[in-house]
């Protein structure tokens, strides 16, 4: 079963205008998208720990985009949360970031994480990719683009997790 970077996410968690200058406004309106979705459960200590975890180590890239995250209690399912700033949100470590990509992690899931991280870094990294996500102006035509980006190994991953967790018989 091949996975998208769709199948991680929804329409309420994809906002083409992210309002806010800086990295923890970022993170944190990210996080409440997350509650408000019901994939976690308190956006207060899941955005204190992706903000701790992105200040001890950036997770901004090259090119404009970042990937902090949080795992562990109190996250429902793989989730992740896009946040679009044609402005640019300024991060901790002084880059300019346009796309923020915030990823919850259930402790059952963190191999997930790689794999989705390497998807999402390879895919930022192509020619045009992040001009052409810049472009999106609704959450659908996000979630369109996002659903084009496959994960290589995520079915395997979370039909293991499954099984491991006896979802699966």
């Amino acid at each position: 079963m091949t996975m998208t970077m769709g199948d991680f996410t929804e329409l309420s968690l994809l906002v083409p205008q992210l309002l806010g200058a800086d990295q923890a406004t970022a993170i944190h309106a990210l996080s409440n998208r997350l509650q408000g979705a019901g994939r976690i459960e308190d956006s207060l200590a899941f955005f204190q720990e992706a903000l701790q975890r992105d200040y001890l180590s950036s997770s901004a890239i090259e090119g404009g985009v970042a990937f902090p995250h949080a795992r562990g209690h109190g996250i429902h399912r793989f989730s992740v949360a896009l946040g679009l700033s044609k402005e640019g949100v300024h991060w901790r470590d002084g880059s300019q970031v346009h796309a923020v990509f915030l990823i919850g992690v259930p402790s059952v899931d963190a191999p997930l994480y790689l794999s989705v991280g390497s998807a999402l870094a390879r895919q930022s990294r192509l020619a045009g990719w992040l001009t052409a996500l810049m472009a999106c102006n609704q959450p659908e035509e996000l979630l369109d683009m996002l659903s084009k980006v496959s994960v290589s190994g995520a079915g395997s991953i979370t039909r293991l997790n499954k099984q491991a967790s006896g979802q699966v018989a």
